[in-house]
C-alpha cells in the first residue's frame, strides 16, 4: 500500500520554498524499516507520508491447515504474538461454531495482559530514548526482560510459540503473581520518577495533538474516546475482571504515555484475579466448512481476523492491524510540529511495522 492510500486522507501539495526531508527507511531511531517523509520550509512540518511497503510481506495461508496456518500467524510480530494467534484461532472457532471452556477464556486474558504489560513496557521504554533518559531505558528494558521471563514461565516460550490450538492452552499462572506484584512496584517508581520530569513531560505534552474520530488503542483512549474491545466485544470475559478503560483528554503523547502507564497496572490486577490458570482444553486438529471472525483488543488497539475454511483448511483470510489507523493518526497529528518533536510523537503511538505490512494470500 503506498503512501496516503487511505481513504480520503489528502496528499499535500508543496507550496513555494518546501522540500521534502526523507527519513528512513533504515536510520537511526527507526526500530523498524519504514520510509517517512517530512514536507517543510525548514523547521515547521506541514506534512507527512509513512511508507511501510520496504517491510511489506506476502504470507501464503490458503489451502493450508489450521496448524500450519497458526504457525505464520504467530510469528508476524513476536511482541504480539499473542494477540494474532487467539484472534485467528477465535475467527476458525467462529467458522467451526466451537464452544470454548471458561477456563480457556481465562488462559486467553491471562496472555493477551501479559503481552500488554510487556509491550506497553517496551513503548514507555522507546519514549525515554530521544529524550537521552539512560537510566529509565536501561531500568525499563530490565522490566520488559522480567515480563518475557514471567511469559516464559507461564507459556514455555516468551513469545507464547505453541502455546494455542484451537479450544486449547497450555498457559499456566501457578506462582507467577508474586513475581508480577514485584515487577509492578518496580514499575511504579519508574513511573513516578518519569512524572516528575518537568523535561521529559515538556517534550510530551501538546505534542502529537489528535483532533479526528479515527483512532484505536491507548491512542483512542488518550483522546477521551472509549474505544476498546474489552468493553464492546463479549469475545472474552473480561466483565468477570478488574478491568477498567483507562480514559485521557489529553490528546497528545503525553496523553498516551500516561495510558499505557495506568493499563500496565491495571493489567496486573486483571491478572491476580483470574485464580490458579492450569493448562486446559485438548487440542485436536478440526475439520469443518464455514466463515468465521474475531476481533481482541491488542496493545497497539483492535485487530481483526476473518477465516473461511472448506474440509479444515484455510479458503480465505485476511486481518486488519490497528497500526493501519495508527499511522494514519500519527501522519495527521505531526503537522505543526517541528523535526525535534519526530521520535517522541512516533513512539507514543507504538506502531508496528512488521503488522501493517502482511498481506495474506
Amino acid at each position: 500500500m503506498p503512501p496516503h492510500e487511505y481513504g480520503d486522507l489528502p496528499v499535500h501539495k508543496m507550496a513555494p520554498g518546501e522540500f521534502n526531508f526523507q527519513y528512513g527507511p533504515s536510520t537511526g531511531g527507526l526500530m523498524e524499516s519504514v520510509g517517512i517523509t517530512l514536507t517543510t520550509p525548514g523547521e515547521l512540518i506541514n506534512s507527512v507520508a509513512v511508507d511501510f511497503s520496504f517491510k511489506s510481506r506476502k504470507l501464503n495461508l490458503r489451502g493450508k491447515s489450521i496448524r500450519d496456518a497458526l504457525l505464520t500467524v504467530e510469528r508476524i510480530n513476536g511482541f504480539h504474538a499473542a494477540s494474532n494467534s487467539l484472534a485467528f484461532l477465535m475467527s476458525v472457532e467462529d467458522a467451526l461454531g466451537m464452544e470454548v471452556s471458561e477456563e480457556v477464556q481465562k488462559a486467553r486474558i491471562l496472555q493477551l495482559e501479559l503481552e500488554r504489560i510487556r509491550s506497553h513496557l517496551e513503548v514507555i521504554k522507546r519514549l525515554c530514548e530521544p529524550a537521552g533518559f539512560g537510566v529509565p531505558v536501561n531500568q525499563l528494558g530490565y522490566l520488559r526482560e522480567k515480563i518475557s521471563r514471567i511469559i516464559s514461565r507461564a507459556a514455555g516460550h516468551r513469545f507464547f510459540f505453541g502455546a494455542n490450538a484451537p479450544g486449547y492452552c497450555s498457559v499456566s499462572g501457578s506462582g507467577i503473581n508474586e513475581k508480577l506484584r514485584e515487577a509492578g512496584k518496580e514499575f511504579q517508581r519508574i513511573y513516578a520518577g518519569l512524572l516528575e520530569s518537568k523535561i521529559f513531560l515538556n517534550r510530551l505534552q501538546n505534542n502529537g495533538l489528535t483532533r479526528d474520530n479515527f483512532l484505536t488503542g491507548p491512542a483512542a483512549r488518550a483522546s477521551g474516546l472509549r474505544y476498546d474491545s474489552r468493553i464492546d466485544s463479549a469475545t472474552l470475559p473480561y466483565g468477570d475482571t478488574p478491568f477498567y478503560p483507562v480514559i485521557r483528554e489529553e490528546k497528545d503523547c503525553f496523553g498516551r504515555f500516561n495510558v499505557r502507564g495506568e493499563e500496565i497496572l491495571n493489567s496486573i490486577d486483571i491478572i491476580a484475579s483470574l485464580g490458579n490458570i492450569k493448562e486446559t482444553g485438548k487440542p485436536s486438529l478440526q475439520e469443518g466448512d464455514g466463515q468465521g471472525c474475531a476481533r481482541l483488543e491488542s496493545p497497539q488497539g483492535d485487530i481483526f481476523y476473518y477465516a473461511g475454511l472448506n474440509n479444515g483448511l484455510i479458503e480465505d483470510i485476511w486481518h486488519v492491524s490497528p497500526g493501519t489507523l495508527n499511522i494514519r493518526a500519527f501522519q495527521e497529528s505531526m503537522k505543526g510540529n517541528i523535526f525535534t518533536d519526530f521520535h517522541f510523537n512516533w513512539e507514543s503511538f507504538g506502531i508496528w511495522i512488521s503488522e501493517v505490512g502482511v498481506v495474506f494470500q
